[in-house]
């Protein structure tokens, strides 16, 4: 065994502590219902393959192999070769391996062989299959590596995931789980890139921490309806009626909620109410109640994001909108040539609620230079529902000759108040 430290470790090596498998039955998985896992705690296991079992530090390891979880499972073990040994972490220098995320005392499997040239990938064979799997690796290469963990159902790929360390080679977690079932019959672990410190990277030489294996029972799987929520074109500053999204655990156990949050470009435009708690039992919902309300006109964007124990933590949840503010037509309102004294016939102007609810409108009023030679009625009461629209007549009847100014303004709760159409006349 080289005795050297985590920062001065020799030819590239690959350490495979723990590894967690779920246990489920189903049918063979698609490679889309596989979730990448990159730390312990994510991995949600209740099972376990220990080193420690397969002898004492030093104890020279066969090119196959078996070993028993915790819960009693068979695991077939396999590398290129024989000659690997019981490697054992040790608390401070010199130890072959050390650093972050490897425990003082972990029997690791490291897959070297006679001469130096590594025994990887270590590939795990369950019966029955599990639902995931995952373990700390590391490189015996010092420097930055990649570590690989690929799933299998018989001789089909499930899926391959990666994970690139710090710059000096800690040991990483890297894991994945089925979020459909106990497909999965064996995974393999493998090293994709290592440093080369020493002028050469031996991808087949890392060491495996414990194995954390995952079984359906212990799976909580945060499942959204639906998937996403658009609100349509909604007024400035106003506030729109709710959109729901439901959360259900789909899964067989607790499902710990961490935190529930509003990110991204536009996250003050968007508000949320939840009656989700702190934890969602197995088969039950809870409801997210969406809220847009636009600061600024055009498109929208944020995302609700749920941090919880599932496989797939975060999860995000896209929310869009469109900021409108509402509307006037026409801008203008032009009186040709009027007699002093005498009123023009009524000129319309429109004003229409943009948004999905409806708005309050505070007053109508003209105002101007020549206010008092425009009169007007007006359809439009104290609130405009949503999409809707009423209207306002405007009458000329000018006190003098020459041209008269004023303007109708409007005053509401829209956005982009108040809401002005110039009117102008020619008293004649």
């Amino acid at each position: 065994m080289r005795e050297v430290s985590m920062l001065g470790r020799g030819p590239a090596r690959i350490l495979l502590v723990s590894v967690f498998v779920v246990a489920l039955a189903a049918p063979a998985a698609d490679a889309d219902s596989l979730v990448i896992v990159t730390s312990q705690a994510g991995q949600a296991s209740n099972d376990s393959v220990q080193w420690s079992q397969l002898g004492a530090d030093q104890a020279v390891l066969g090119a196959s192999f078996s070993a028993t979880s915790a819960g009693v499972r068979t695991v077939s073990l396999s590398l290129a070769g024989a000659n690997s040994i019981v490697s054992v972490a040790c608390p401070a220098s010199p130890c072959s391996w050390q650093g972050a995320s490897f425990a003082a005392g972990d029997s690791l499997i490291w897959a070297s062989n006679s001469g130096n040239g590594g025994n990887g990938p270590i590939t795990l064979a369950f019966s029955p299959g599990i639902a995931g799997a995952g373990a700390f690796v590391q490189s015996d290469e010092p420097g930055q590596f990649t570590a690989g963990i690929e799933a299998f159902n018989g001789a089909t790929s499930l899926g391959f995931f990666t994970q690139t360390s710090d710059s000096e080679g800690h040991a990483i977690y890297i894991g994945l789980q089925d979020q459909t079932g106990a497909n999965i019959t064996s995974v393999k672990f493998s090293i994709t890139s290592c440093g080369s410190s020493d002028a050469t990277c031996v991808l087949a030489d890392f060491a495996l921490d414990t194995v954390y294996l995952d079984s359906v029972a212990s799976l909580p799987i945060a499942s959204y309806s639906p998937l996403s929520a658009y609100f349509g074109s909604e007024a400035l500053a106003v506030k729109s009626s709710a959109k729901s999204v439901t959360l259900t655990n789909t899964g067989a156990s607790t499902l710990n909620i961490t935190s529930h949050t509003i990110a991204g470009a536009n996250l003050g435009d968007f508000t949320e109410t939840t009656t989700c708690g702190s934890t969602l039992g197995a088969s039950s919902s809870c409801t997210f109640s969406l809220f847009f309300d636009p600061t600024a006109t055009g498109p929208r964007k944020a995302s609700l994001v749920v941090t919880d124990n599932a496989a797939n933590s975060p999860q995000s949840i896209p929310l869009t909108g469109l900021g409108v503010a509402p509307t006037v037509s026409p801008g203008a309102l032009t009186f040709t040539g009027q007699t002093v004294g005498t009123s023009s016939a009524p000129k319309t102007i429109t004003l229409t609620n943009m948004g999905s609810v409806a708005m309050s409108l505070y007053e109508i009023a003209i105002q101007g230079t020549n206010a008092g030679d425009f009169s007007k009625t007006t359809t439009c009461g104290a609130s405009l529902g949503a999409s809707a629209s009423c209207t306002v007549s405007v009458t000329f009847k000018p006190t003098a000759t020459g041209t008269r100014t004023a303007s109708v303004l409007f005053s509401d709760d829209g956005g982009a108040s108040p809401q002005a159409v110039t009117l102008s006349g020619t008293g004649l």
